[in-house]
C-alpha cells in the first residue's frame, strides 16, 4: 500500500523527555513508560488505520512532507532501513533512544524539551510568555529499570538513532553500556546514527566499540555556516564546529564503516540561504544535506513568513532543486499573528543574548526596526 508505515509495529521513538511514540515525526506522545505504550489503544488504532490504507492524522508531518515533494521519514525508512520489504512485525527493529536532554547549546528553534541549556533562558522570559512550558532536565537514562526494559525489546534491532540533547556529552557511561548490550546482539546487522551539533567530538571509547557494527553514521545537524551558524546555534563557535567536521572526515579514511550525513533544518531564518549552504557542502566534500522543516514552534515555520518575505525567498531559491521547499512554504497561508510572534521572540532572545538579527539576517530589517 502506498500509505503504509511499519513504525507502529517495528519502530519506537523515545523523546528527550522520556516519552514514547512510534517515530520522531508522530504528532503525539502515547505514554511515558514502555508497558503503557505497548498496550495503548492509540497504537492499536494506528496499526488498524495503516492496514486499512488510511492516513492517520497524527502522521501529518509525513503527509505534509510528501505533498511538498520532500521525502518523508516514512518513505526514507521504508527504502533505506526496511529495503522496501514488509518486515517481521513481532519485534522492534528501529529505535531512537536519547540519553536525556543535556545539551551545550540553546539553538534558536529549539527549547527546554530537547535542550537543558534552554531552561535557564526560558525561566528569564517566562513572564513575557506565560504559556511557555519549561521542561525538566531529564536523566531517565540513569534508571536501570527503565533501560533494562528497553533492552528487553531491543534484541532484534537493525537501526538505532542516538539523538540529543547532545549525545557526546550526556549519559556517556550509560551509552557505552548500551553499546556493549548491542554488541551481544548481532552488531554486524546494526546501524547506529548519532545526531550531533558537531561542536563536540566522541571519545576513544566510542570509536573502539563502533568498529564492530555494520555502520556508524554521524549526522551533522547544521543550520548555517559562519555567523549564521553562531546566531542560530548559540553560544557555539563556528571554528569549533568546522574543526570537528574536518576531524570526522579524517576519521572516515580510517574507519570503513563510518559515514557522514548532514541534516539542515529549514526555518524562517535560514530559508533565504539554503542554496548557499548546499554549495558550501559541495565545496567541503560533504554529502548533500537532508532537508527538514521546523514545525514547532509554529512561529519559526517558513509557512509563517509574510507574503513579501515569501517573494524574496522565491527570488533567491528559484531553482528546481528547491521546489519542495517552496511548495512547503506555500502549503499553509498563515495570518500575520504567527509572524508577529516570531518578531516577539526574536527581539526578546536578541536582547537576552546581546545579538542583533539584522546583522546576520538583513531580510528582517523592515520588521525589526
Amino acid at each position: 500500500m502506498e500509505t503504509m508505515c511499519y513504525h507502529p509495529w517495528v519502530g519506537l521513538d523515545i523523546d528527550p523527555q522520556g516519552k514514547f511514540s512510534p517515530c520522531c515525526k508522530y504528532q503525539y506522545k502515547l505514554s511515558d513508560n514502555l508497558d503503557d505504550y505497548l498496550a495503548s489503544s492509540e497504537l492499536a488504532q494506528l496499526r488498524s488505520d495503516f492496514i486499512n490504507g488510511k492516513r492517520p492524522s497524527g502522521c501529518v508531518r509525513c503527509w505534509k512532507d510528501e505533498s511538498s515533494g520532500t521525502p518523508s521519514k516514512r518513505q526514507l525508512d521504508n527504502k533505506f532501513i526496511l529495503n522496501n520489504t514488509p518486515p517481521d512485525l513481532t519485534s522492534i527493529k528501529i529505535l531512537s533512544l536519547p540519553f536525556g536532554n543535556t545539551c551545550n547549546l540553546a539553538c534558536r528553534t529549539c527549547g527546554s524539551a530537547a535542550s537543558s541549556r534552554w531552561s535557564r533562558e526560558e525561566k528569564k522570559i517566562k513572564k513575557h510568555f506565560p504559556k511557555l512550558e519549561i521542561h525538566t532536565h531529564q536523566k531517565f537514562y540513569k534508571d536501570k529499570n527503565y533501560i533494562n526494559k528497553i533492552k528487553e525489546i531491543s534484541k532484534n534491532l537493525v537501526d538505532v538513532t542516538i539523538p540529543g540533547g547532545e549525545p557526546f556529552i550526556t549519559g556517556v557511561d550509560e551509552q557505552l553500556d548500551f553499546l556493549d548490550f548491542l554488541l551481544e546482539n548481532n552488531p554486524k546487522n546494526i546501524s547506529i546514527t548519532y545526531i550531533t551539533n558537531a561542536t563536540t567530538f566522541p571519545t576513544e571509547d566510542f570509536w573502539k566499540k563502533w568498529k564492530n557494527f555494520k555502520r556508524i553514521n554521524i549526522q551533522l545537524s547544521i543550520d548555517g555556516i559562519g555567523e549564521r551558524f553562531e546566531y542560530l546555534r548559540w553560544p557555539a563557535k563556528w571554528q569549533d564546529c568546522y574543526a570537528n567536521i574536518k576531524q570526522y572526515q579524517e576519521m572516515q579514511k580510517k574507519c570503513s564503516n563510518l559515514t557522514l550525513s548532514v541534516s539542515h533544518t529549514v526555518s524562517v531564518f535560514n530559508v533565504f540561504y539554503i542554496q548557499d549552504f548546499f554549495i558550501w557542502c559541495y565545496k567541503e566534500k560533504l554529502p548533500e544535506p537532508y532537508i527538514g522543516f521546523v514545525n514547532h514552534p509554529a512561529h519559526y515555520s517558513i509557512t509563517s513568513l509574510p507574503d513579501d518575505l515569501k517573494i524574496k525567498v522565491k527570488q533567491r531559491i528559484s531553482t528546481k532543486k528547491f521546489a519542495s521547499v517552496l511548495n512547503y512554504m506555500e502549503s499553509e497561508s498563515k495570518n500575520n499573528l504567527n509572524f508577529q510572534e516570531t518578531i516577539r521572540w526574536v527581539k526578546m532572545i536578541d536582547q537576552l543574548r546581546n545579538q542583533k538579527i539584522i546583522d546576520v539576517f538583513p531580510e528582517f530589517k523592515n520588521y525589526i526596526e
